[in-house]
């Protein structure tokens, strides 16, 4: 009989390749278009807004896309602080990042 701890890290090691694709997918856009000091920031906020992100039910997959979300908003109020980012630019990231 599977104990509920084994069952529970075999759901979680289910969601991690998604998980992991999802913040390279943001880590790199971030990179590319801000630099290695925006990417390191984003990946931390990415990381504390799956640690505060609410989780489906049993079997339902998270959405890392949210997370995602979360994350990018929050840099760029970090860039909006630091510069103002024209439409261009922006519709460039949220494209990359998707």
């Amino acid at each position: 009989m599977q104990t509920a701890k084994q069952s529970c890290v075999e759901h979680t090691t289910g969601f991690l390749p998604g998980a992991e694709k999802e913040l390279a997918a943001y880590a790199g856009a971030v990179q590319e278009l801000f630099g290695s000091e925006q990417a390191r920031q984003s990946v931390e906020d990415w990381l504390t807004e799956l640690e505060l992100m609410d989780w489906p039910a049993r079997d339902a997959l998270p959405d890392w896309r949210h997370v995602t979300v979360a994350a990018a908003t929050r840099l760029a109020r970090r860039v909006n602080a630091l510069r103002p980012m024209d439409r261009a630019e922006f519709l460039e990231f949220a494209y990359r990042a998707v």
